[in-house]
């Protein structure tokens, strides 16, 4: 897959100080294509008038610039997917952005029409501060669409929205319902810092939906720059996110060692990263393993023994481990700490071994071309009929059947 031409396409974009983003597949980060503003301006605001549109109208070779009902601007265009990430949809969005800043009337008569009152006019101004100014959007526009034509290699027609027949993908601000107390100005901290605990505490519990929801609004929050760098910004950004994460897992019972396994690999990524757009990647791709690794390893509840017990088998699964090496080891009966296991954690020790021996097995067929024998060893099994009778039982097919259907999936 191609995914540096995109890459490239980021780079150029924001080096005219202008945002953009690719949205996902699942929907979940349209906030960003205007910066948050509907959804801290209106209750429930999720965005689905532009899904439609985008789903409808920005098709392959469409490229539509858009002036939305609060005079920005945004261009929408389509990417072929094989410059795309799996979770990544063909929508591309740059903006928002302004042809200039608005005088104060203009902003009142955008306020009235879109019923917002007059206390949020100081907010409403400071949003309008925050969003670029491009004086010259025609030569802008020519720049995206000779850009998106050589980089993509498809020809582009040319749209500007609303056109003489009115034609417009938002919601009527009739129907649309002002928050209590909406919080739109850069200077929300109390609210941003509950949406940070709330995230951290979802993927505290694993919670990766509840974590993905939240993690979206809480990219809506405009944080001061440290730096003219936007790349550096966002990279400081992402390790801000990777330390705050692994004190989130922490909380969830996870074991230090597994911790600074992932944390570590995620540091050197970070640092490796060279645009903004593998950061967004990265960002997501930590967002989800952090949950996942709460979910496989959290230990909350679990007597120090069995974590300790846990942590050992899975670090030294290669070893030659048993119930009576791990009775020796912490002074027990074999038959107290097998109840005491087993009672905790629902599966008898001897299975949980077999289980993390196995589960490594796979990843090694997965992702390596060692012989079957080789694997079996390096995952404590010497006797090699004694691992493909362990491997059948857990997976319901030989090592050497499963290696096939990896290989050749299309394969009865």
């Amino acid at each position: 897959m191609e995914h540096k031409q995109l890459d490239l396409f980021y780079q150029a974009v924001t080096a005219c100080n202008v945002g953009c983003c690719v949205i996902f597949k699942d929907n979940s980060n349209l906030s960003q294509t205007d910066n948050g503003l509907r959804l801290r301006l209106y209750e429930d605001y999720n965005y689905q008038t532009l899904q439609v549109f985008l789903e409808q109208y920005i098709t392959p070779g469409r490229l539509v610039r858009y002036e939305d009902a609060f005079g920005m601007f945004h261009i929408l265009l389509h990417i072929p997917s094989q410059y795309l990430y799996d979770y990544e949809s063909p929508h591309f969005v740059i903006g928002p952005y302004l042809e200039s800043r608005p005088p104060e009337e203009q902003v009142q008569q955008i306020m009235e029409r879109m019923h917002i009152p007059d206390q949020l006019y100081q907010d409403i101004r400071l949003f309008y501060g925050s969003t670029p100014v491009l004086p010259d959007m025609e030569s802008f526009e020519s720049l995206v669409l000779n850009l998106s034509q050589g980089l993509f290699h498809t020809e582009y027609t040319v749209t500007h929205l609303p056109d003489k027949n009115e034609f417009h993908m938002e919601n009527s601000p009739m129907i649309l319902k002002l928050r209590e107390r909406p919080q739109i100005s850069v200077s929300t901290i109390e609210e941003r810092y509950e949406v940070e605990n709330q995230m951290l505490a979802a993927i505290s519990a694993g919670d990766d939906k509840k974590a993905h929801e939240l993690y979206q609004k809480f990219q809506t929050f405009q944080l001061r720059p440290r730096s003219d760098n936007a790349l550096q910004n966002k990279r400081h950004g992402v390790i801000i996110l990777n330390t705050l994460f692994r004190k989130a897992v922490e909380s969830g019972g996870v074991p230090p060692l597994y911790i600074d396994d992932l944390s570590g690999k995620f540091a050197i990524l970070i640092n490796e990263a060279r645009t903004e757009r593998a950061l967004d990647h990265l960002s997501a791709d930590m967002l989800r393993k952090y949950c996942l690794m709460v979910k496989n390893h959290s230990m909350t509840g679990y007597s120090k023994v069995v974590k300790e017990v846990i942590s050992y088998i899975d670090f030294h699964y290669a070893e030659d481990l048993s119930l009576a090496f791990f009775a020796e080891m912490f002074s027990m009966s074999k038959n107290y700490l097998s109840g005491l296991f087993k009672k905790e954690t629902g599966i008898t020790l001897t299975n949980y071994i077999h289980q993390v021996r196995i589960r490594r097995a796979v990843t090694l067929i997965n992702a390596s071309s060692l012989s079957i024998t080789t694997i079996a060893a390096s995952c404590g099994y010497n006797d090699i009929n004694y691992f493909i009778r362990m491997f059948r039982r857990f997976l319901g097919m030989s090592p050497k059947q499963y290696q096939k259907s990896i290989l050749h999936p299309e394969q009865p």
